[in-house]
């Protein structure tokens, strides 16, 4: 169910009809995506994902946060929030769907910049509704590939998959075969090199100091055929991830009530 289309009473209804249904909130940014991707490159990839883990899961689509934590691409174009802002942003959202009887929040996050807030604002959402069942729970899509990139080759599979209408494979010239110089090192394994980019590209003005022209991969490797393929593997992981981690939360709070039980009437027995 698409909340933004869906009625009043409808939404209502599925929220009293099931207890557990879950709100699922994607969030991108707005950001250079090379030469041939749009800015919104993260917002509808989020928007995409989001919407088939909602209908495969029977979960309420919420409209995508369009901006995020974007300042890694000075002096290329993007337009940011401060981590502060998206997290007095997601908080109040919550605080929004609990009002409304919604226990289930998941965050569908399709910008790396995003992560590291979106963690710490969900650490600190589920200390404040520890005793109101919520599970808030954050994902990043990215985490799920072999080898994330930026307007490299996943991302640009991603976008032939879901708006090839948008994908300017012409404004890539013979430059863009060869890429990924400069902080992959041949000595050290993929996993190392993975998490070195993890940690550079979180500096400000980092990702033109890597690519001048912004594209991290190898867009030139780009298909539809293996965005759609991209597309159901990781809606799929999602999913997987979704239905685990509530399932360990249940665990948990079931073993939180029966600790409490047992403190309760040993307090009682005392008595």
């Amino acid at each position: 169910m698409n909340a933004a289309y869906a009625r009043d009473e409808e939404v209502r209804d599925a929220i009293r009809n099931d207890a557990r249904i879950k709100a699922i909130l994607p969030i991108g940014s707005l950001e250079q995506h090379g030469k041939h991707l749009p800015l919104g490159t993260d917002s509808i990839i989020a928007e995409h994902i989001a919407a088939r883990v909602a209908e495969r899961i029977n979960a309420m689509l919420l409209p995508c946060i369009g901006y995020g934590i974007s300042y890694e691409h000075e002096p290329l174009f993007n337009v940011s929030i401060s981590a502060q802002t998206l997290c007095m942003l997601v908080e109040d959202l919550c605080r929004s769907l609990a009002e409304n009887g919604v226990r289930r929040i998941i965050i569908l996050n399709a910008h790396y910049g995003n992560e590291h807030a979106l963690l710490s604002c969900v650490k600190e959402l589920a200390k404040k509704y520890k005793d109101k069942g919520m599970l808030i729970c954050s994902i990043t899509y990215s985490l799920f590939l072999e080898e994330p990139d930026h307007a490299g080759e996943s991302e640009t599979s991603l976008m032939l998959a879901i708006r090839p209408d948008l994908v300017r494979m012409d404004m890539l010239g013979k430059e863009d075969e060869v890429r990924q110089k400069g902080y992959r090192d041949k000595g050290r394994d993929s996993k190392s090199n993975d998490i070195i980019l993890s940690r550079i590209t979180l500096l400000p003005g980092s990702i033109a100091g890597i690519a001048r022209d912004g594209i991290i991969g190898d867009p030139m490797m780009a298909s539809k055929d293996k965005g759609n393929a991209l597309l159901e593997e990781i809606s799929s992981k999602v999913i997987k991830m979704i239905e685990e981690v509530e399932h360990a939360y249940e665990q948990m709070s079931k073993q939180d009530k029966d600790r409490d039980d047992l403190y309760m009437q040993s307090t009682k027995d005392e008595r």
